[in-house]
């Protein structure tokens, strides 16, 4: 992503997370709602949840504890053996992605890309794709609703895009 967009992105939403301090809880908007009233939508699942990671990683939220980002993933890809991007990023949202990368190749898992899929998926080195196909099928997406809004997020078309002077 264009670091200079990332950059003005976390300076709106720093802005926006000191305005609701003052204001109650049950109003409050997430990061996510955030960054779709910003602008930022339509992407496709991957490419919207990288952003969102940076903006996490630029904010200093979202991180592993130095040193644990491999023990963590150990644990992730025990309870779930096929994931897609956008799904590991619901549950490391702010750590690098090259970091990510490195580890999940070490611990034997390849990225790859199902015919027909949004986007590529994680997967063991040695996994047949029908066996990946049946695993992401017989579960639920990983992610609350409000990250899985985010995810396909569409800004609201407007009726009247005449404008009468």
């Amino acid at each position: 992503m264009n670091n200079a967009l990332v950059l003005k992105v976390v300076g709106i939403v720093r802005q926006k997370l000191k305005e609701q301090e003052l204001k109650p809880r049950h109003s409050h908007q997430t990061i996510e709602q955030i960054l779709n009233e910003s602008g930022i939508c339509g992407l496709g699942p991957q490419p919207m949840a990288e952003f969102r990671a940076e903006i996490y990683h630029a904010l200093g939220m979202g991180l592993c504890q130095p040193g644990t980002l491999k023990e963590s993933l150990q644990g992730f890809i025990v309870d779930y053996q096929v994931f897609s991007v956008s799904e590991l990023r619901y549950y490391f949202p702010g750590d690098l992605e090259a970091e990510i990368y490195s580890n999940l190749t070490e611990l034997g898992y390849a990225l790859k890309t199902l015919v027909g899929a949004q986007e590529p998926v994680w997967r063991p080195k040695g996994m047949q794709r029908h066996t990946v196909k049946r695993k992401l099928e017989g579960r639920a997406k990983i992610g609350n609703p409000e990250y899985l809004a985010y995810l396909s997020y569409k800004p609201p078309q407007r009726k009247n895009t005449i404008v009468k002077h």
